[in-house]
C-alpha cells in the first residue's frame, strides 16, 4: 500500500491519532518510519510527541504551493546560491514581475556551486522538497514549489531583500534574451534603477 492510499484511509478513520493508536490498528513493520515519512511528504501534521493530524487535500495543496516558504527554505540552507532566470527578474523587480509560474507549478531557479550539488540535493530531500538539474528531464511529474539547480564553478551574487540573487546586469541580459516575455520587466527595471535602457513596452 502506498502512503497516498494510506492517507486516503486515514481520512475515513480518524482526523487525529497517536502513534500507538496507529500501531494497534494497522500492521506495519516500522510504525515510526511510516508516520515520519508521511509527515515529511506533507500528508500528516506532527502535533507533538507521538501525535499526528491528517491533512485535508486542501491543506496539502496549500502546503505544497507555499511560495514564501519556498524562498524561506533556501535562506536556511546555509549554502552559497544565487537566484537566476525568472527568479532574478522576480527579486530585482521586488516581486513586481513574474512569468511562467502559477499556483500549482512554481519552479525556483538557483545557481549553486558544483562542489555543493550533493549538499543541495540532500538538503532538499531532508526537507521533503523536489529538485532537479537544469537541462535534464525530471524523473517524475513535478508540481507545487520545487527547485531547478544550475551548477557553476563560481557564483556572483548580491543580497536583495534577504535573498541572494545574481547581479542586476545578468538579469537584464536574461530579459534581453527573452524579449517576448520579459520586455515589460525590462521597462520596470529601467524605471526602478535608472539604467538608461530606453525600453518602452508596447501595450496593446
Amino acid at each position: 500500500m502506498s502512503y497516498y492510499e494510506l492517507w486516503a484511509i486515514f481520512s475515513n478513520w480518524r482526523r487525529e491519532f497517536s502513534s500507538g493508536e496507529f500501531a494497534r490498528t494497522f500492521f506495519s513493520p516500522n510504525t515510526r518510519k511510516v508516520l515520519h515519512d508521511m509527515a515529511k511528504k506533507g500528508l500528516l501534521e506532527h502535533r507533538g510527541y507521538g501525535r499526528y493530524r491528517v491533512r485535508s487535500v486542501g491543506d496539502y495543496v496549500k502546503a505544497r504551493n507555499d511560495v514564501e516558504a519556498g524562498y524561506e527554505l533556501i535562506r536556511r540552507a546555509e549554502l552559497l546560491y544565487a537566484l537566476t532566470d525568472v527568479d532574478g527578474v522576480f527579486v530585482w523587480t521586488k516581486g513586481g514581475y513574474n512569468a511562467g509560474r502559477f499556483f500549482g507549478f512554481y519552479p525556483i531557479h538557483l545557481r549553486v556551486l558544483k562542489s555543493d550539488m550533493a549538499k543541495w540535493q540532500g538538503f532538499f530531500r531532508r526537507t521533503g522538497k523536489k529538485s532537479f538539474l537544469a537541462g535534464t528531464r525530471p524523473k517524475e511529474t513535478l508540481f507545487g514549489v520545487f527547485y531547478v539547480l544550475y551548477p557553476e564553478e563560481r557564483i556572483e551574487a548580491e543580497t536583495v531583500e534577504r535573498l541572494r540573487v545574481e547581479p542586476l546586469d545578468k538579469t537584464v541580459e536574461f530579459c534581453r534574451k527573452h524579449p517576448y516575455t520579459f520586455d515589460p520587466a525590462l521597462e520596470m527595471l529601467d524605471e526602478e534603477y535608472h539604467l538608461g535602457l530606453g525600453v518602452k513596452y508596447r501595450r496593446s
